[in-house]
């Protein structure tokens, strides 16, 4: 059993439908993935990457790098072979587009080094949507559960206005419990932040 089978099984134990009558995998598999990214935004996964370095260039495409949210830090010039340069050493830079980073130092960058980039990346769920790995530790996934619920309860809710359901207010009610668990969700995602801020010191330790 895959992680994202272990927790779209939990969401359906949240949602009160082990037999999918409700909720259809696909439905909650696209709640999970909202919920990812929500969660991502809020507590990205921490990852370093290396760009061979071009004589006399300053720009850079970032857009292979994967999963990629936002570039943190730049390290230059690097090697990986020496471990003087495992020692920060960060230098200006600065994004002229959603893909392109400009290396902002006085000396022609030297195809000798590399550039080390520190950035922010989405969370993956071993799984779904093909990833191998989950990123995520016990505490962001029993978040998540959560948050793809309430995502699965909201989208019902509407999907139901106008239509004939068992019970008065039925619709209302859904919509009500759905946004509770979104915004559970929401606080546990700001709780766990505050967390992972109070307990970051250096680049040092970043997924390779």
């Amino acid at each position: 059993m895959t992680d994202h089978t272990e927790l779209r099984d939990r969401i359906e134990d949240m949602l009160k439908d082990a037999s999918n009558a409700d909720w259809s995998t696909g439905e909650i598999d696209n709640a999970l993935r909202i919920a990812l990214h929500e969660l991502s935004l809020a507590l990205p996964s921490r990852a370093v990457t290396t760009l061979d370095a071009v004589d006399g260039q300053r720009e850079y495409d970032v857009s292979s790098v994967s999963g990629l949210l936002q570039v943190v830090e730049v390290w230059y010039p690097y090697l990986s072979t020496d471990a003087s340069y495992k020692l920060p050493h960060p230098v200006p830079w600065r994004m002229l587009d959603d893909s392109t980073l400009f290396l902002d130092v006085d000396a022609d960058p030297d195809a000798a080094y590399d550039l080390r980039v520190f950035y922010d990346r989405l969370q993956t769920l071993a799984g779904l949507d093909g990833a191998a790995a989950t990123t995520l530790n016990a505490m962001e996934q029993s978040a998540l559960v959560f948050g793809a619920a309430g995502y699965c309860a909201v989208a019902l809710a509407v999907d139901k206005v106008d239509k004939v359901t068992i019970g008065k207010g039925a619709s209302e009610q859904l919509r009500r419990w759905g946004w509770s668990r979104v915004m559970e969700f929401r606080q546990r995602l700001a709780d766990l932040a505050l967390i992972a801020d109070a307990g970051e010191d250096s680049r040092i330790g970043w997924c390779e």
